[in-house]
């Protein structure tokens, strides 16, 4: 019979907000739309029920346009976090293998708390001197021109069925014999060579990644408050709180923050 036990378990609370304004928390957001709309003063002019009558509406229509310009501002937000992970320059995109685990983020993300070891890990100067050469998926069409032109024995009409269809590096990588067919180029040999050459991209794209020597779960929850942060920095997010990590890890969490960000700059992660 086996038997099972739980050693640990995390907990999570999740609340429900009130849709009425008087139960709304207060934020900078929301005294900005309150001043926005203003209070209207109470009607006594007429006999009471007719008085409560228009209050009662007043305060409907007041809790309508509030709820409109929240759900205005939630948009314009909206918009705005589209435009910031849409947008950017691809080669600010940072493979990372953390103890065998790959993760993808930007190097601002990485450099958000200033002065800390990623900062300066990856900052300008020491990421370029690893990163002499565009990563395949980067290139252009003049770029892969430039590629198969150095590939021995491949004929002149394959050079220009590239040129013509204009084949970045992102869709060389994902050519395989259908896609080379699609594009014109049937000639078995042809096809041979070319399917080799575009593993060996893949193989040589793949292995474009930064090696972090540390554990995965405290690493991951480090990137995962400096994305949070990276959010707030932009208005997109609250200020965020200092990660949960459970007990089994803590004593590594804590080692493995204080590597990456010494001293007094801990404290802005481990609280």
């Amino acid at each position: 019979k086996i038997s099972l036990a739980i050693k640990e378990m995390e907990v999570f609370r999740v609340t429900e907000t009130s849709s009425s304004t008087s139960a709304t928390i207060a934020s900078p957001k929301n005294q900005r739309i309150q001043t926005q709309i203003g209070l209207p003063r109470p009607v006594t002019r007429f006999s009471e029920d007719i008085n409560k009558a228009i209050n009662a509406k007043q305060q409907s229509l007041l809790i309508a346009e509030s709820e409109i310009l929240h759900l205005e501002d939630s948009f314009k937000d909206e918009c705005n976090f589209v435009t910031t992970f849409a947008s950017g320059d691809a080669k600010d995109v940072v493979t990372l293998n953390v103890s065998g685990v790959s993760m993808v983020t930007k190097r601002s993300t990485l450099q958000v708390v200033k002065d800390s070891v990623l900062a300066h890990q990856f900052d300008d100067t020491k990421w370029k001197q690893g990163c002499d050469t565009p990563r395949v998926k980067e290139w252009s069409p003049d770029e892969v021109n430039v590629w198969i032109h150095k590939i021995p024995g491949i004929p002149n009409d394959v050079v220009d069925i590239f040129k013509e269809n204009e084949i970045t590096g992102y869709e060389l990588l994902a050519l395989k014999r259908e896609g080379l067919a699609m594009i014109g180029i049937t000639r078995p040999g042809t096809v041979c060579v070319l399917v080799d050459e575009i593993k060996k991209l893949e193989k040589e794209s793949l292995d474009f990644v930064t090696l972090i020597e540390h554990s995965p779960y405290c690493f991951g929850r480090i990137l995962d408050h400096l994305r949070l942060k990276q959010l707030h920095s932009q208005g997109l997010a609250e200020e965020p709180a200092s990660p949960t990590v459970c007990e089994s890890q803590m004593s590594r969490f804590e080692k493995v923050v204080k590597y990456y960000f010494p001293g007094d700059i801990a404290k802005s992660i481990l609280g």
